[in-house]
């Protein structure tokens, strides 16, 4: 009897998620000059952007509608983050060495407009993930803890792509996981909200969730560069080429469940590269034209 019950339970859960309905309550283009690959602060009051090949980093202001030039620098656009307190935004910046490509990562305080060296540039480093007054990345073979002041919190779970498998950190130690047998590697591994799943691509078989153990709880089809809403909803695009250009994209965003889907883009643009701020209800992607567009949603109960 109790077994029922609690199976009860967890069916009447699920129904309530599914049960939602997403209508957009606003979209507009927010800044006049043209960006690329968006990424929202924690509350969506920031919005950092950069160039198509990711040369620079620019910062949006919401509340006062300005713009603060981050960096200048070669690479600074792939995937900067923005600390906890949301008054530092750490990026990278890519050199060569005799050829060599390497990336350093460099801190721009928001409040006293100064920048300072974090890591120096060093070879096959993956992406930063924010961590207290600080980050952590995966570089040089092993997990970088790196704060502005010292710390005693221990690494938090990390989740990166070698390529060929996900790579996960946890409990002080590495695990290897293969969650799609057959792919041909992972590309945008992500952690959910709640640390608990991991969002990514596996190469010619579409987009999965799995917990942290690499198994599978969803598959969302073709949703290329997937990113977290919260933790029932992920965001991504679906877009189609001639083998030289992008021809079609649009932005859906998906329930993890597998029932709700609702585009988000509209049919006369070709939108890409999602970003997500749920605390403000945001969601923003860049056309290929290189204009940012910001979608504001309204995600309830049926």
């Amino acid at each position: 009897m109790k077994n029922l019950l609690f199976i009860g339970i967890v069916l009447l859960s699920i129904t309530s998620v599914e049960a939602q309905t997403i209508t957009i309550k606003k979209m507009y283009c927010p800044i006049e000059q043209k960006g690329f690959h968006p990424k929202f602060n924690s509350n969506g009051n920031l919005l950092a952007f950069t160039s198509e090949s990711y040369i620079g980093l620019d910062v949006y202001n919401f509340s006062d509608k300005s713009i603060v030039k981050i960096s200048e620098d070669t690479g600074a656009g792939y995937q900067p983050v923005f600390s906890n307190n949301n008054e530092k935004v750490f990026y990278k910046s890519l050199t060569y060495d005799s050829k060599l490509r390497k990336e350093g990562v460099k801190c721009y305080d928001l409040a006293k407009k100064t920048r300072v060296e974090m890591l120096e540039p060093r070879r096959d480093m993956k992406q930063l993930q924010t961590f207290e007054n600080g980050f952590v990345v995966f570089a040089d073979t092993k997990l970088l803890k790196t704060t502005i002041g010292k710390t005693a919190t221990p690494a938090p779970n990390y989740i990166w792509s070698d390529g060929e498998n996900l790579n996960i950190y946890k409990d002080n130690k590495t695990h290897i996981l293969n969650p799609v047998k057959g792919a041909n590697g992972y590309v945008w591994a992500s952690l959910s909200p709640n640390g608990k799943m991991i969002l990514f691509t596996a190469a010619g078989q579409g987009t999965f969730v799995c917990n942290l153990d690499g198994k599978i709880i969803a598959e969302l089809g073709y949703l290329n560069a997937p990113v977290w809403y919260n933790d029932i909803f992920v965001v991504g695009m679906q877009d189609k080429d001639d083998g030289q250009f992008v021809t079609e994209s649009k932005i859906l965003i998906k329930s993890i469940y597998g029932k709700t889907e609702k585009r988000l883009s509209t049919s006369n643009q070709i939108a890409m590269y999602p970003a997500t701020a749920s605390a403000s209800s945001k969601v923003a992607y860049n056309t290929v034209d290189g204009d940012i567009y910001v979608v504001e949603l309204n995600i309830s109960n049926e």
